[in-house]
């Protein structure tokens, strides 16, 4: 049996990993927590009373959704704003590697929105994404042809997702795919913190002839609840900045992944 200090730190991480949960979707409902961590419908209205009382949720009945929300879908931000020099690195490596003619998927995600911030350069291309404000970006944009998926609107990450989204990409064919992650492990792949995407992320790859992975290093040799189940042949190219260890570009290099580090 545990003690009073392991209970207590297994309650902060059940109650993060909730909170992630809801960055990621917008909402939750109890009966999807209680499946999800196999505890008592009283345990998980405990936990989101009090990620309300730290400012972080808004509870309804039957579940909460992000406090942040209806500001930041009305401003177009997206929930997850860190890492931000890295990521716009990130971006301008990962755009050299968009030439005029093709076909692009990006997803959504803070880093993807990066990239396509630096695609100034390209003077034909289409663009199939999730993503409504990348969409919004570049729709605009002589020469770029924008497909947006449809599906269910997720206001933390400004997109589309479930099995509508999904399917749509049953006919697309992409030269290249960039693709966001909330985690990347050489040892466990990558993991998402809700598996409302999963679907959707599948779908992209198996879309694309080339899938860049783009994730900051901060993400590296980290876990989350939900793995994507993909073979390592199916990912191609990680881009990452110089946070990155010698050791992690090592063994994803042993996987097959060819590593590319923005600013170093």
């Amino acid at each position: 049996m545990k003690n009073k200090n392991e209970q207590f730190a297994d309650m902060q991480q059940r109650r993060e990993k909730i909170l992630e949960m809801i960055r990621e979707d917008g909402t939750v409902t109890v009966k999807m927590l209680t499946a999800a961590f196999g505890l008592t419908e009283a345990t998980i209205r405990t936990d989101l009373r009090n990620l309300q009382k730290e400012g972080y949720v808004q509870r309804y009945h039957g579940g909460a959704t992000l406090s942040t929300g209806k500001q930041n879908t009305g401003a177009l931000l997206l929930e997850r704003q860190t890492h931000l020099d890295e990521k716009q690195a990130i971006g301008r490596l990962a755009a050299q590697h968009i030439e005029n003619g093709d076909t692009v998927i990006f997803d959504s995600g803070t880093t993807t929105t990066a990239i396509a911030q630096q695609i100034g350069h390209i003077r034909k291309l289409s663009v199939v994404t999730t993503a409504v404000n990348i969409a919004l970006m570049l729709g605009g944009e002589p020469g770029i042809n924008i497909l947006l998926t449809g599906g269910t609107f997720k206001f933390p990450t400004l997109s589309t997702s479930g099995e509508k989204a999904a399917s749509f990409f049953e006919n697309v064919l992409a030269e290249k795919l960039f693709l966001a992650t909330a985690c990347i492990s050489p040892r466990l792949g990558l993991s998402f913190p809700s598996e409302t995407d999963i679907k959707v992320k599948s779908a992209m790859i198996r879309s694309a002839r080339t899938v860049y992975v783009v994730a900051d290093s901060s993400k590296i040799d980290k876990v989350s609840m939900f793995a994507l189940p993909c073979d390592w042949s199916n990912i191609h190219y990680l881009i990452t900045d110089n946070g990155i260890t010698p050791e992690s570009v090592a063994a994803f290099e042993a996987l097959g992944v060819n590593v590319l580090v923005a600013g170093g």
